[in-house]
């Protein structure tokens, strides 16, 4: 190996270390359940899409959401039915949003927590898994708190547009689960939400 392969060598490795705790870095820790919170059930309510309604594109956007919340209200039910007690609210239940309708619709479960979750970006390939011309992209948010007090327990936020690993070295340490395939918005949607969720003890049924 000549001198200038392993300076780039050492280069690629040094790389790898700084975008993978970087990586680490960017996640939130583990939240662990408070000893004095014991959680009888937690009620799920619908995924909430959230259009920007001044964008130039908002009708398409608008069933673009309203789909994808279909996907993650599946892909929720996937993610914690066998993992924690869980009663999940249709959209005729919910009866409109807010803190009230949702403790209202707790309580008919018996719930003493509840789980919101909001999508405002999904964004469908445009190619295959082995070459796009743009891929896929989410960002959602969830919510879980406690009935009575409203006291948040968990929350977190996902946003990502897939790159290229080479664009952005930050991606290295996903490309072990994910491969280098490009993903469908729903696959994404999957990994986000294994990753966000699996960081809170309380739907994990730790």
């Amino acid at each position: 190996m000549t001198v200038l392969s392993k300076v780039r060598f050492g280069l690629v490795v040094c790389c790898f270390i700084v975008a993978a705790g970087c990586a680490e870095k960017e996640g939130l820790a583990p939240v662990a359940p408070e000893p004095e919170i014991t959680i009888s059930c937690i009620a799920v309510m619908p995924v909430q899409p959230v259009v920007d309604l001044e964008s130039a594109t908002a009708l398409a956007d608008e069933k673009t959401l309203k789909d994808g919340s279909q996907v993650m209200n599946n892909l929720l039910k996937q993610q914690l039915t066998d993992k924690v007690k869980v009663q999940f609210v249709s959209e005729g239940q919910a009866q409109g949003k807010g803190l009230a309708n949702a403790q209202q619709a707790a309580g008919r479960y018996k719930c003493n927590a509840i789980l919101e979750t909001t999508l405002s970006r999904y964004k469908e390939r445009v190619g295959s898994q082995y070459g796009v011309q743009d891929s896929a992209a989410v960002t959602f948010a969830y919510k879980l708190y406690e009935v009575g007090s409203g006291r948040v327990l968990c929350h977190g936020r996902f946003d990502e547009k897939q790159q290229p690993v080479m664009e952005n070295l930050l991606t290295l340490p996903k490309t072990k689960s994910r491969g280098l395939a490009w993903l469908t918005a729903e696959e994404l949607l999957r990994d986000g939400l294994r990753e966000r969720l699996g960081q809170c003890a309380y739907l994990e049924g730790k």
